[in-house]
């Protein structure tokens, strides 16, 4: 799930112009050094009017682990995490919508559903979240709740904790605490039933951390959540469907899973940045899942040869 395309819509045009008739001409112009000269200066004439335009790059940096862009939308409405090609978190530029979750996390999607039937008006909640990104989840923390996010990379952090590019970990209303390192070697130190809550959100990049979908990884978070507690799974990707992974590893465990893939968003979500989503929900018993029992969520379907 990219989502962006959406965003940038309006450039399309832009980019057909700037690139796209040039990289034509210049095909055809190959066998004449003269024009084929032209056309390159054309070319560079081209990109440079179209990097004066479009959004703006507000922050970027590289790390063990990937380059990170923040960019500021062309309309200015949004800011944008990309780490690679893949958007890692959107924050609306309106004051008053800082702390509305956007993206695949958005209040009507399956996330939105999630924190709202487990987590809503629950002062005495410990929350844990694998991938911290912008740190768009913190929107659905509460006061007397306290949040654990657990990240990889420390300029990951340095971004979500720098207030001129990104505010949702600076305006919530519980105490956010960011553990740095490998995230399933993190949690192994974290005491036993630690979490009403856990969520994560480490699926939609290229490389996929498969070590956090299998069925030691599975037993080590069923360790990790209190009786009653459940752990959420962000599963959109662009390049495979993990919904048969997960429920191979789950019914491996004896354990029952939820899907809910929410996938048909109209042109207004498109429009404020509300982005389609998968997400899974997995607890020890059957009977913590019960908040999800309506029509939107449903046990997810294995694959043979998955188990």
């Amino acid at each position: 799930v990219e989502g962006y395309a959406a965003l940038r819509r309006r450039t399309s045009l832009r980019i057909a112009a700037a690139f796209g008739l040039p990289l034509l001409i210049a095909a055809l112009a190959w066998p004449w050094p003269r024009r084929f000269g032209l056309v390159l200066a054309a070319i560079l004439l081209g990109g440079a009017a179209y990097s004066a335009g479009g959004d703006r790059v507000l922050h970027i940096d590289r790390s063990f682990f990937g380059i990170n862009r923040v960019l500021l939308t062309e309309d200015g409405r949004f800011r944008v995490l990309f780490h690679g090609r893949t958007i890692h978190g959107v924050q609306s530029t309106q004051p008053a919508l800082r702390r509305e979750p956007l993206s695949y996390f958005h209040r009507r999607g399956p996330a939105g559903e999630i924190f709202a039937r487990f987590a809503a008006g629950r002062r005495d909640l410990r929350i844990g979240v694998l991938g911290l990104g912008a740190g768009t989840l913190a929107c659905y923390a509460e006061p007397g709740q306290h949040w654990t996010f657990f990240e990889i990379d420390p300029a990951v952090e340095h971004i979500a904790r720098n207030a001129r590019l990104f505010t949702f970990l600076a305006d919530s209303p519980a105490p956010i605490e960011v553990v740095l390192g490998d995230a399933r070697l993190s949690l192994a130190r974290v005491p036993d039933r630690a979490f009403d809550l856990l969520a994560l959100d480490v699926f939609s990049s290229d490389a996929i951390p498969v070590h956090l979908l299998t069925h030691e990884a599975l037993a080590l978070y069923l360790m990790k959540v209190k009786p009653g507690g459940v752990i959420a799974f962000h599963l959109s990707n662009r390049h495979l469907d993990l919904r048969p992974v997960l429920a191979a590893t789950a019914g491996a465990l004896r354990v029952p899973a939820l899907v809910r893939a929410d996938l048909d968003v109209d042109e207004a979500d498109w429009t404020e940045a509300r982005y389609p989503s998968t997400w899974a929900i997995v607890a020890a018993t059957r009977g913590a899942l019960a908040p999800l029992a309506d029509s939107r969520w449903e046990a997810p379907a294995e694959q043979p040869g998955l188990a």
